[in-house]
């Protein structure tokens, strides 16, 4: 995910919670792993809408579901340096995988990003639907 759009997707809901956090939650780490897989099948995945199949759909929802985790990860009260860190590790972690298990990850964070995005607010959805439909957007015209 773009930085500029997870300080956006994180401005917007610190705007309507407010508040800060001082410790990272347990969960940040497997969120950064899930980050670090569903961006994984985002760059196959744009590689395939390029090459001109019609993925647009799949795209989404893995996109969607990064920001998903993203959100979640940032009412939980990780910040941006924070989330940086955990996410360049776990991008090692993922890359580290053997392409079998690297799917598998991919598939098990996808099906996890699409749940908690269903039990997320009405506002919460709004403004991940928004974000993830820029992102595939500027996917498509690059």
């Amino acid at each position: 995910m773009t930085r500029l759009l997870a300080r956006h997707l994180a401005l917007l809901y610190l705007c309507v919670i407010g508040g800060t956090a001082s410790a990272v939650p347990a969960s940040a780490g497997h969120a950064a792993a899930c980050v670090a897989a569903l961006k994984g099948r985002e760059a196959l995945l744009t590689a395939t809408l390029k090459g001109g199949a019609p993925v647009e759909p799949e795209l989404f929802r893995v996109v969607r579901s990064g920001f998903t985790f993203i959100g979640r990860q940032y009412l939980a009260g990780v910040r941006e340096a924070e989330a940086r860190q955990l996410l360049e590790a776990a991008e090692r972690d993922f890359a580290a995988l053997a392409p079998d298990g690297r799917k598998l990850r991919q598939a098990e964070c996808l099906r996890e990003g699409e749940q908690l995005y269903s039990q997320s607010t009405a506002f919460e959805r709004s403004l991940i639907t928004s974000a993830a439909e820029r992102r595939v957007k500027r996917m498509k015209s690059r």
